[in-house]
C-alpha cells in the first residue's frame, strides 16, 4: 500500500501543476501516479475536510 499524500504534498502539487500544467508530469517528479495528482488538484474524491482546507490555502 502506498504512502498517504500529506499535506505539504498537496500544496507542492498544486505549486508544480502551476508550473508544469500536466499530471503525469507532476507525478513523476513526486513519485506519484498522474492519477493521485489529478485527484488533488482537482480534489475529487478526497475527504470533505481535505478539500475545503486546500481550497482555503491553495487559491487558484
Amino acid at each position: 500500500m502506498a504512502d498517504r499524500v500529506t499535506p505539504q504534498e498537496i500544496v507542492e502539487m498544486h505549486r508544480l501543476y502551476a508550473l508544469y500544467g500536466n499530471y503525469a508530469k507532476v507525478g513523476r517528479e513526486m513519485k506519484r501516479s498522474g492519477s493521485t495528482v489529478r485527484r488533488y488538484i482537482i480534489l475529487y474524491g478526497t475527504p470533505q475536510i481535505v478539500a475545503h482546507t486546500f481550497k482555503e490555502v491553495v487559491r487558484e
